[in-house]
C-alpha cells in the first residue's frame, strides 16, 4: 500500500478548501493508447454528483485546476472513457478512487473495479494443463499441453477446497480475461486470449467464457459445444480458417521451452473494460489491470500451477490538494 507524502501540517489537520489544483501520481499507470483504449478522466464527487476535472492519457504524474472548493470527504475518481466518447458523466469503467483525509487521498482500484471496497484475491486457486474438447474423441490424455482451464486440479492444495477458482466480484463496467502469452515482456510476445468471463456472487469462477472452449480447439461449434463449466480454451487445430498468429503452429505446445530451458508461455488474467466483450477473434488486446501472472511450465497433466497474485500489475495512485 502507498504510504503519502505529507502536504504540510499532520494527517489530522482539516483540508483547505482554498486549494486551487489537485496532483495526482501513480504507480503502474501507463498511457492510454486513445484510439484503441480510450483515454482517463479525473472526477470530484460529493453527495453522488460528479464533477470532471479533465481529462488525461495515463503516465506517472497529472495536475489539474480546482475550480471549486474541495474539502474533506470529496471522493476522487479516475475512469477510462472508451475510444469517441464525448458525454459530460463518468462511464461505468471506473478504475481508482479514494476520498480526501486531511488534504490527500489513496487511489485504488478497491470500490472502482471491485463491488463493494472489496480487495483482490491474492490466492485465487489453480490454473490446469488440459484439453477437454478432443478427449471424446481421443481419450486422455490427449494434446494435454495445447490447452489451459481454470479450476483447481488439486483442491487440496487451495484455500478454496474445492474445484472452484475464487475472484473477487467486479464492478459491472468490467470483466476478468484469460491469457496464454508467448515470450512475455518482449517486443515480440504473443498474446492468445481464452475469453472473458466474471465469478458467482460468491466470488467461485463456476460458467464457461465467452469462448467456449476456444475458436482453435478443432470444434465448429466451439461456444456453445461441450459441458465444462469454467474458463479455458484448447489450441488443436482451425477448420474455421480465423486469424491466428503466423509464428506459431497448431496444436500449441504451452510447454514449450527456451534454449536454456526457461518455460516460453506464461499464464496471465487481466481485468478489461466490459465494452471489449464481443471482440472479434485475433483482435483481442490486454488492458493494463493485470493482477495475476505465472510461467505454464513443464509439469505434466495433473501438475497443479498455482495462480498468483502480483500487485505491480494493478495501478495504484494518490491525490494532493495544493
Amino acid at each position: 500500500m502507498l504510504v503519502l507524502a505529507g502536504c504540510g501540517g499532520d494527517a489530522t489537520s482539516p483540508a483547505s478548501t482554498n486549494a486551487t489544483s489537485l496532483t495526482l501520481s501513480f504507480t503502474g499507470l501507463r498511457a492510454l493508447d486513445p484510439t484503441t483504449e480510450g483515454t482517463l478522466e479525473v472526477w470530484t464527487a460529493t453527495g453522488g454528483q460528479f464533477h470532471s476535472l479533465g481529462r488525461f492519457a495515463g503516465g506517472a504524474t497529472a495536475t489539474f485546476a480546482l475550480s471549486t472548493p474541495t474539502a474533506d470527504g470529496t471522493e476522487i475518481w479516475i475512469t477510462v472513457e472508451r475510444p469517441g466518447d464525448s458525454d459530460t458523466v463518468p462511464s461505468a469503467q471506473r478504475l481508482l478512487r479514494g476520498v480526501i483525509r486531511g488534504g490527500r487521498a489513496e487511489l485504488s482500484v478497491a470500490g472502482a473495479v471491485t463491488q463493494n471496497e472489496l480487495v483482490l484475491h491474492e490466492h485465487p486457486g489453480q490454473f490446469t494443463m488440459f484439453s477437454p474438447s478432443d478427449n471424446a474423441l481421443n481419450g486422455y490424455p490427449s494434446n494435454e499441453e495445447s490447452g489451459v482451464w481454470l479450476f483447481n486440479m488439486q483442491p487440496r492444495q487451495t484455500e478454496q477446497g474445492d474445484m472452484w477458482v475464487r475472484l473477487t466480484q467486479l464492478d459491472q463496467g468490467w470483466t476478468y480475461e484469460g491469457w496464454m502469452v508467448r515470450d512475455i515482456d518482449q517486443p515480440n510476445a504473443i498474446w492468445l486470449s481464452y475469453g472473458k468471463f466474471v465469478p458467482d456472487n460468491t466470488g467461485a469462477v463456476n460458467t464457461r467464457d465467452d469462448s467456449g472452449w476456444g475458436p482453435f480447439s478443432g470444434v465448429v461449434d466451439f461456444r456453445t459445444d461441450g459441458e465444462e463449466e469454467f474458463p479455458g480454451d484448447d489450441w488443436i487445430s482451425n477448420p474455421l480458417n480465423l486469424p491466428f498468429p503466423k509464428e506459431l503452429s497448431l496444436p500449441l505446445n504451452l510447454r514449450e521451452t527456451t534454449a536454456s530451458g526457461a518455460s516460453r508461455w506464461t499464464h496471465v488474467i487481466t481485468i478489461e473494460p466490459a465494452w471489449n466483450r464481443g471482440e472479434a477473434i485475433g483482435a483481442e488486446r490486454p488492458f493494463l489491470v493485470r493482477p495475476y501472472q505465472d510461467p505454464f511450465g513443464t509439469g505434466a497433466p495433473g501438475t497443479p500451477r498455482t495462480i498468483s497474485f502480483h500487485s505491480e500489475g494493478v495501478p495504484t495512485g494518490r491525490a494532493e490538494l495544493r
